[in-house]
């Protein structure tokens, strides 16, 4: 029965991160309502922004709640929105449709998390998978869905998909009593020494990861000089093997949890910098890309681990924060890359990744020396 839960929790995050992979189809979008480029990447990268303010006070002001039922009424808000923007044609009713399931994503995503902690800490990254796969998988299904049959199969796939885990939802996760404890108390959490240092080395490290990763199709592309067909395939293999990552480092977590953690940014760094030796060299390039791939998908399981284990009054709060820096640490990771790019030069992201690897290792080392026995 447990692996029933496991699961459907997993296909819950699955469902609501499937959601980000929208910016994809930018073009698509563009065309369909007549609007701009920019209007366009708004309409996609919107989702991201929304759900990063609201996983600020979201999770913990709805944590009183019942947990089953606040999946269910985030997957059916989900699904409701994603059927009306099949037959949206006006662009701005259309974003607010777009809006609304984001602004409730973290209060689905904690929730599950959440449970997944109280009933089975081991399996906490099988869930994790699911918000990675999301993002990874959906991604590639949603791109194909658009691009060859258009802009509502997407939202019909979405639709679908917020179905299918509202009956998995009502069909296999028991009722889940919500956290008694004051909001205000726990919000009073977030002074702690031990949860500052922790977001701290998480922001470091997300930053580092963003400024490489978001940039790698162009630079593979401009740089590297692969071809279209390999960049597919290498791109491809990249999300699948990311998700072996994502795996991978749950299973290293519950073997050596500040070990996992204090080597993280330390084989990235190295990962990084071999990276950009290899650059020029194609089929080099390919295996160390795998590598990246590896670290890459175990970033959302060592976050997670790292800000709920600092917090484990409060694990709906802590959720909200670890997704609130997941996604504030990619937007600025992001135009870190791109200033980087347009002030000095494409080849210099690896070494501002690198350097912000550098700056997340004295987080864990302080940590592991002041909170040893914190897990």
């Amino acid at each position: 029965m447990v692996k029933k839960i496991v699961w459907s929790l997993a296909a819950v995050c699955f469902a609501m991160s499937t959601l980000l992979s929208l910016v994809g189809l930018i073009s698509v979008i563009q065309v369909y309502f007549n609007v701009s480029i920019y209007f366009a990447s708004l309409y996609a990268s919107i989702f991201a922004g929304t759900l990063g303010i609201s996983s600020l006070f979201l999770p913990a002001l709805f944590s009183h709640f019942e947990k089953k039922k606040l999946i269910l009424a985030v997957l059916l808000i989900t699904a409701v929105c994603n059927l009306m923007d099949i037959f949206m044609t006006e662009y701005y009713i259309a974003l607010i449709f777009r809006i609304i399931p984001a602004f409730f994503y973290p209060v689905a995503v904690s929730s599950a998390l959440t449970i997944v902690g109280k009933i089975s800490p081991k399996d906490t990254n099988k869930v994790v998978l699911g918000i990675s796969a999301g993002s990874i998988l959906g991604l590639s299904i949603t791109s194909y869905l658009g691009l060859s049959y258009g802009y509502q199969s997407a939202m019909m796939w979405y639709c679908a998909i917020n179905v299918v885990a509202f009956i998995l939802t009502y069909l296999f996760i028991p009722n889940f009593e919500g956290n008694k404890e004051p909001v205000a108390l726990q919000v009073s959490h977030a002074k702690s020494k031990l949860f500052l240092i922790s977001i701290l080395y998480v922001f470091f490290m997300v930053v580092g990861i963003s400024i490489t990763y978001n940039y790698i199709p162009t630079y593979l592309a401009e740089v590297t000089k692969m071809n279209a067909e390999f960049l597919f395939i290498t791109l491809l293999l990249m999300g699948l093997i990311s998700l072996v990552g994502t795996t991978l480092s749950g299973y290293c977590i519950q073997k050596n949890a500040n070990w996992t953690v204090l080597f993280y940014p330390i084989g990235f760094a190295a990962t990084i910098f071999i990276l950009g030796t290899f650059v020029r060299i194609p089929f080099m390039e390919f295996f160390i890309l795998m590598i990246f791939s590896i670290f890459d998908g175990s970033a959302y399981t060592v976050s997670q681990y790292w800000v709920t284990s600092s917090v484990r009054q409060s694990p709906e709060f802590a959720n909200g924060i670890f997704l609130l820096m997941c996604n504030m640490s990619i937007f600025i990771g992001t135009m870190i890359g791109g200033m980087i790019i347009d002030v000095i030069d494409m080849t210099y992201i690896f070494f501002g990744s690198i350097l912000m690897m550098v700056l997340a290792i004295p987080f864990v080392l302080v940590r592991v020396k002041k909170y040893p026995n914190v897990e």
